[in-house]
């Protein structure tokens, strides 16, 4: 370790880092050091502070590493584990380069680290047609994929440094892929393609059966088993059928220990996949280089519904809201072109796209372009709507499925792991 650090120190002396990134590692080692310090001797977590700062020339290229993993402390770990990878490839075409820094792998899951380099200056800058292919064995299907959206470049910047997310149904085994896919400016878009190798080796999964059933209000959920990867926990859960009321979403899960430290949901990306209608995968962040003596799964604030309300009906023509939950919530409906707004009143901050799926009055499926969300919170309400392609071709009512909405049930539930 001494032999490393005095490596990366000489590779300080030669850096030139910004402050404002410094600034950021320095917080990030105290935050740290905070919550390593009633656990660990102080030798061990002064140096965990020491290595935040000079981790950050591994990622010099990268600029503001900091800033886009300290959301999530799974990550953090990795990279304070050594678990990133460096990769370091490149194209550029028409004064755009796509530069792939560096990954974090595990048997589920690749998180690509990129920065994107203009030679004028741009706006916004973003992702269209992402493609990720497995060049050794095969086509492999993400089944999700997060690109973080639009990039905002205050006052115009020429660099800007994000992630890519890939999550699997299948291992991940490959260790030769291609990233194609196109980037968009002010008035320009160029397609890339580049190659890469994974050479680090996979960590392998850790899997603890639950086989536990939770009734809170008188609905049960049955937990099946929690899956521990490097990039993420998955909770396999199943939701009984005969519940009374339609549960649309666990508000606070989170793992605990035995000190009380916690690691919280997905902040950012997937949260959830569906496996059936009444089962499905939470997805919270990592304690795989913690090793807890023990370990707790704990939640107790859910959003249900009775299912008599779990749909929005609303007529297209005659502007009105037929059917929702009791308290009409929902208010001024707004129809313009393809897009179903409404405005959902709260007391407090609900910052849920409430829809997802729609089906209209003959109880065919329509296919949604978009789910959105706006808070206008100074006037006590979110906006939620979808935008749904020659909305006037379908017959009324049209009725919207509920994915989250402002009701709960309340427990206080603490499931043992290990």
């Amino acid at each position: 370790m001494e032999e490393r650090l005095d490596e990366y120190r000489k590779r300080l002396d030669k850096e030139e880092i910004p402050a404002d990134l410094l600034d950021h590692a320095i917080e990030a080692g105290v935050q740290m050091a905070r919550q390593e310090q009633k656990r660990r001797p102080r030798r061990i977590w002064i140096l965990s502070v020491a290595m935040v700062a000079i981790l950050l020339v591994g990622f010099s290229s990268i600029g503001k590493i900091m800033e886009l993993i300290q959301h999530d402390k799974g990550l953090m770990s990795a990279v304070e584990h050594e678990y990133y990878e460096e990769i370091g490839v490149s194209e550029k075409k028409n004064g755009i380069e796509f530069v792939i820094e560096g990954a974090i792998a595990d048997e589920k899951g690749l998180v690509l680290f990129y920065t994107i380099k203009t030679d004028e200056k741009q706006t916004n800058i973003s992702f269209e047609d992402i493609d990720l292919k497995v060049l050794d064995e095969g086509k492999i299907n993400p089944s999700s994929i997060s690109s973080g959206g639009l990039h905002k470049r205050e006052n115009s910047k020429k660099s800007s440094s994000g992630m890519l997310e890939f999550f699997f149904r299948d291992n991940l085994t490959s260790r030769e892929f291609q990233l194609k896919t196109a980037v968009k400016g002010d008035g320009v878009r160029e397609n890339f393609s580049l190659n890469f190798s994974l050479t680090k080796e996979i960590r392998m999964k850790k899997v603890y059966p639950l086989n536990k059933t939770v009734v809170i209000e008188g609905q049960k959920i049955d937990f099946v088993e929690a899956t521990i990867f490097p990039l993420r926990v998955a909770i396999h859960l199943k939701i009984d059928p005969n519940n009374t009321k339609e549960l649309l979403e666990i508000e606070d899960m989170r793992l605990v220990d035995e000190h009380g430290e916690v690691w919280s949901k997905i902040l950012n990306g997937t949260t959830r996949t569906g496996v059936t209608e009444h089962e499905f995968i939470y997805y919270l962040q990592s304690n795989y280089f913690k090793e807890p003596k023990e370990l707790y799964l704990a939640f107790g604030k859910i959003q249900a519904v009775d299912k008599e309300y779990r749909e929005v009906v609303i007529d297209t023509e005659q502007m009105k809201i037929l059917k929702q939950p009791p308290g009409n919530r929902l208010k001024g409906l707004e129809i313009y072109g393809g897009d179903i707004r409404m405005k959902l009143y709260t007391e407090k901050e609900f910052p849920y796209g409430i829809f997802s799926e729609v089906v209209d009055g003959k109880g065919n499926t329509v296919d949604i372009t978009s789910n959105y969300m706006s808070s206008r919170r100074d006037e006590g309400y979110t906006l939620s709507g979808v935008t749904i392609p020659d909305l006037k071709s379908y017959p009324n009512p049209i009725s919207l499925k509920l994915s989250f909405f402002p009701e709960w049930i309340i427990g206080d539930e603490k499931i043992k792991i290990k």
